[in-house]
């Protein structure tokens, strides 16, 4: 079974089902009444049942009344897998989005502000796991297998970091990520020149991404690359000026109708990946191989001005 027919056909099924069923656990009823993009309740008959992300629980298909056993013990570990990396972003059938709060800025007066700052002095730390959520290429039938994380380092490193790490394949797909879910409000960087990065890698070509649309599928990303040393911290300046604007896995061709800058004035979400292409299918990664891989990441800030960062 692939992935696509699995998903396709589960997508297809669930919301007959949910309409169909005429016995819903009360509980999740009355939390879906409450929401705002609640269903309807007429009698016991559900005309429309939101679905809540299962955040390490099961999965939306998983929850349905009768058939969810069944579809679970049918359906793949990888397509699993998948399903729950789509589902924390909120896009399971029938699931409500969840958002991210949007980053709080410091003093526009500073040169260099923290978007998120992981060391143990830090606030963000404690969110990581409502905030960034592993996105690899199960979600295309591949099969790498990527988590971010919160780890413990030295405390003359920052005492704690976040950490990209896991084992990438390049013969399908070849990408694991973690990015933000799409923050509350577009978050405004228009009053700066780049994003820096404090981190430490493998020695790998890692890819910042930056999105300015809310729109999931079809939309253009904003693709910049970065390299590490292998086991070095490095603070690493991607300007606005070097990001590509990628869509659908190529590069947006120069003259093509779609080609554009990013909007700086509305960052929706993030994202850090490893992928064998660095801005389209025909542009090889050339640091890249399968295997073990990591990325350690102390801290992501917005700055203005060179302060003589490593690129």
């Amino acid at each position: 079974v692939t992935l696509v027919s699995t998903m396709s056909t589960l997508a297809f099924v669930a919301p007959t089902i949910a309409h169909l069923s005429s016995r819903v656990q009360q509980t999740r009823v009355a939390r879906s009444l409450g929401a705002s993009r609640a269903g309807r309740v007429v009698g016991r008959r559900v005309r429309w049942l939101r679905v809540e992300a299962s955040d390490g629980g099961k999965l939306w298909f998983e929850q349905l009344p009768v058939v969810g056993p069944v579809l679970s013990a049918v359906t793949p570990p990888r397509v699993k897998q998948a399903a729950t990396e789509m589902e924390y972003f909120g896009q399971a059938p029938l699931q409500a989005r969840p958002t991210a709060p949007t980053p709080l800025l410091g003093a526009s007066s500073l040169n260099e502000v923290p978007i998120y700052d992981f060391t143990s002095s830090g606030n963000d730390a404690a969110n990581f796991r409502a905030v960034w959520g592993a996105l690899n290429d199960v979600v295309m039938g591949g099969s790498s297998e990527g988590a971010g994380s919160i780890v413990t380092i030295p405390e003359e490193d920052g005492g704690t970091c976040a950490r990209l790490g896991g084992v990438v394949e390049g013969q399908s797909g070849g990408f694991v990520s973690m990015r933000t879910r799409n923050f509350e409000s577009p978050l405004d960087l228009s009053g700066y020149d780049g994003v820096r990065l404090k981190i430490r890698g493998d020695g790998n070509r890692f890819k910042l991404i930056l999105y300015d649309e809310d729109d999931w599928w079809g939309s253009i990303a904003f693709h910049a690359a970065f390299d590490t040393v292998e086991g070095a911290w490095l603070t690493v300046d991607v300007p606005f000026s070097s990001f590509r604007a990628v869509q659908r896995g190529e590069a947006v061709p120069e003259g093509s109708p779609d080609l554009r800058a990013l909007r700086t004035t509305s960052v929706r979400s993030m994202q850090l990946m490893l992928s064998k292409f660095t801005y389209g299918m025909g542009d090889l990664n050339p640091s890249f191989a399968s295997g073990p891989f990591y990325l350690e990441v102390s801290k992501v800030s917005a700055y203005r001005g060179d302060a003589g960062a490593t690129r």
